[in-house]
């Protein structure tokens, strides 16, 4: 094997260097959850919601509608709205991201429907009230490969995701002592988030 030169031996270095700072930003995005402290304070789930859709909106002006299907009845509830907006954010980013082609038709849809379930348990404990949240699109569908996965770090089933978005969103949504689910077919997929209200 022929001598490295100086040069070849500095790109390698840099490779070396990018690919760790790359995995240290993995990282350190994964333990962010449980480095920062929890912000708690009263959340609307409707403002959150709204938030998101200014935001996703913003990104993808044409060719998606993002309908609301919201239930007024819903109590504010205490809560780290920060953690929330990220939680749905990625939902919603994630969909319309897969809502490419129906974009570019002008048919893509996103809904944000919210409901209140009754006597529900999540993690053993049983509620008397809590927040079932939809977030609804009519995308191609999760690939049944990675169905089961979703949720583990570094599984994406896009070219070039992180794989991190659906981890954090479920840590997320478990620190908030809620759960977080998925049905998925061709046309349709709904992510639920059920979270226990006061």
């Amino acid at each position: 094997m022929p001598a490295l030169h100086l040069s070849e031996l500095r790109e390698y270095t840099q490779v070396i260097i990018k690919e760790a700072d790359r995995l240290q930003t993995l990282v350190d995005r994964l333990l962010a959850p449980h480095r920062r402290p929890h912000i708690v304070g009263d959340v609307n789930i409707h403002e959150v919601c709204e938030r998101v859709r200014s935001l996703i909106l913003a990104e993808f002006p044409s060719g998606l509608t993002i309908s609301r299907d919201y239930d007024a009845s819903i109590p504010e509830f205490r809560g780290d709205k920060e953690q929330l907006i990220q939680t749905v954010i990625n939902i919603a980013h994630n969909a319309a991201q897969a809502l490419a082609e129906r974009i570019e038709a002008g048919d893509a849809e996103l809904i944000f429907k919210t409901r209140v379930a009754r006597q529900v348990t999540l993690a053993k404990v049983r509620y008397a009230l809590a927040l079932d949240l939809h977030i609804i699109d009519n995308g191609p569908g999760i690939a049944p490969q990675i169905r089961d996965r979703i949720f583990y770090p570094l599984v994406s089933g896009r070219e070039g995701g992180s794989g991190l978005g659906l981890t954090l969103a479920q840590t997320f949504v478990q620190q908030h002592l809620g759960v977080i689910e998925c049905e998925s077919r061709p046309g349709y997929t709904d992510f639920r988030i059920v979270l226990p209200l006061p």
